[in-house]
């Protein structure tokens, strides 16, 4: 085999790992197609990989469509199924029809010696019921509990950084996990089971990845993980995030450094001393909500309630008030978006309302909002005063013209603060350039700038002078149309 598409669903996380998938393939040889559509019908593809998504049955879903699509865009090829919908049922996968190989998470980093070794060597008559590795069969979910399965240590799994892959050399900035699994068990969510209990990579192998990324080129990086928030969690009283935070930008000549979700209760003063303190740290946060209210909170079990979500947020816009490191202070602050579930169990009109106004006093930036999603084998599903769909659909609608009214006023307040004060907007990072008229890329608190294409100035640092806003309603999506200036 030669060629090989990757489609990547859900988190992060997974586009990490399959950025691993495609590193460990392209070491033995074989080649990425174009877009996986765009390949089409003709294209010589050997394997077709579907890096699956389980949050919800529709992920799942998806998973299966994706797999029937590949499998007959590429008859010749084999379809393999991993991730976390691989782990969590690697039965259902392998019944279906388009599916050869279905490899779980637990078995993600010797996948490809499976595929191996498996070519050629398995007659047709089994292919579609071929699980790979050691996922043993199962007919309960708590008789897989993670605890009671061997994971591989995050170091085994993912020892060198994916940089640089053939096909996507565009990249200005690059995702790193340094955290892997949960231990929460959220009501509504899966995910536990599909990643298992939290384990983290090491200071000094995290600060040696980044080390690698910036010789090759990589201007931002960003943590991730399953539950970042969880990072040192393993090790008892030792490290925690902020320590490894700490030492990214202490040990390394990185120019920007971001994190990705991360809880209320897990934004810690630690953390926000050193965004105070160090301009490399991007001040912006995307924080796992789900919901405002106590009530909703204690429903979907999350480990904090409205007193500490206020808290939170009120400690990172005064905090956005502040003068930074250099004595002054960036137009826009800190950029704060949130995840949202509306819809969820027990979510009464009333509550709703409730959510409503309290989001509407609190201080953030943009929300990113999910109807909530049942998801077969949690808890959620057993709980009582189900919300209708159609309710669902229209508290989502009401939630997201709520988060674009903000956004709005956020990129308005931008532009006008910057043409009174006659302040650039510095250290924006330009992306690769696309097929439209327009190039991209951000500020350090998470403004998107707009630039007319230019090619040579792709993974600069670059200041700009914002000129108007771009609305795109389709998308909920604002940007900063902008020149280039010197400075």
């Amino acid at each position: 085999m030669s060629s090989y598409v990757v489609k990547t669903l859900g988190c992060k996380a997974n586009l990490y790992d399959s950025q691993l998938i495609e590193k460990a393939l392209q070491e033995r040889g074989w080649k990425p197609t174009a877009d996986e559509i765009d390949a089409g019908e003709g294209a010589e593809v050997q394997l077709c990989i579907v890096n699956s998504c389980t949050v919800t049955d529709e992920a799942d879903r998806q998973t299966r469509k994706w797999a029937d699509r590949l499998a007959k865009e590429h008859p010749q090829a084999k379809v393999l199924v991993t991730g976390c919908g691989a782990e969590v049922d690697p039965e259902g996968m392998a019944q279906a029809k388009s599916v050869d190989w279905v490899v779980g998470n637990q078995n993600k980093d010797r996948m490809i010696e499976l595929i191996l070794n498996s070519a050629g060597n398995i007659s047709s008559d089994i292919l579609n019921q071929s699980v790979l590795g050691t996922t043993k069969p199962y007919k309960e979910l708590l008789s897989k509990h993670p605890m009671d399965r061997e994971w591989p240590a995050l170091i085994d799994s993912f020892q060198v950084p994916p940089v640089r892959l053939s096909g996507n050399s565009d990249k200005t900035r690059s995702f790193l996990k340094v955290q892997e699994g949960c231990d929460s068990f959220c009501t509504y969510c899966i995910i536990p089971y599909g990643r298992g209990p939290g384990r983290s990579l090491s200071i000094d192998e995290s600060v040696s990845q980044v080390q690698t990324l910036v010789q090759q080129g990589v201007r931002e990086v960003v943590l991730t993980g399953t539950n970042l928030g969880e990072y040192g969690s393993d090790w008892g009283a030792g490290p925690k995030l902020s320590d490894l935070i700490d030492s990214i930008l202490k040990k390394t000549e990185l120019a920007r450094l971001r994190v990705s979700s991360l809880d209320p209760t897990e934004i810690s003063p630690s953390i926000l001393d050193l965004m105070r303190s160090e301009s490399r740290f991007c001040p912006h946060f995307h924080v796992s909500l789900q919901s405002p209210s106590s009530k909703i909170l204690r429903l979907m079990k999350r480990r904090y309630g409205f007193e500490q979500v206020q808290d939170c947020l009120q400690k990172i816009a005064a905090l956005a008030l502040s003068p930074d490191s250099a004595g002054h202070q960036y137009p826009g602050g800190i950029f704060v978006g949130m995840d949202v579930i509306t819809g969820f169990p027990g979510e009464t009109d009333e509550e709703f309302q409730w959510t409503f106004d309290a989001l509407s006093k609190l201080p953030w930036t943009r929300l990113h909002v999910f109807p909530y999603s049942e998801r077969k084998g949690t808890p959620a599903v057993r709980l009582p005063g189900v919300v209708p769909k159609h309710k669902r659909v229209e508290r989502t609608r009401i939630l997201n013209r709520l988060s674009m009214d903000r956004l709005k006023t956020h990129y308005q307040n931008v532009l006008e603060f910057s043409r009174k004060a006659q302040l650039p907007l510095t250290s924006v990072l330009v992306e690769k350039a696309g097929e439209s008229r327009w190039q991209a890329g951000f500020t350090p608190n998470y403004l998107r700038i707009l630039l007319p294409q230019d090619p040579t100035s792709r993974n600069e640092l670059i200041a700009v002078e914002p000129c108007e806003i771009m609305v795109d309603s389709s998308s909920n999506d604002v940007a900063l149309v902008a020149k280039r200036i010197e400075i």
